[in-house]
């Protein structure tokens, strides 16, 4: 994998999923069983940010020597 596409997947995905969304987020007066909305979709980032640092570690440094 290209590093161009890990910096995208490692950083840019959770970046992306949290800090423009969550302030659009926290102004709709919506709540998933009386949590806001906001806070139920950083908790669903919580795996979403392991599963993109684990496909960026599976398809870019699992090959590598630690050395």
């Amino acid at each position: 994998m290209r590093p161009a596409a890990r910096y995208a997947i490692g950083i840019g995905v959770p970046f992306l999923s949290v800090i423009p969304t969550v302030p659009l987020l926290g102004h709709l007066p919506v709540t998933v069983l009386g949590a806001p909305l906001a806070l139920i979709w950083l908790f669903c980032c919580i795996p979403l940010t392991s599963l993109c640092l684990y496909i960026c570690w599976h398809f870019g440094d699992r090959h590598r020597d630690n050395t």
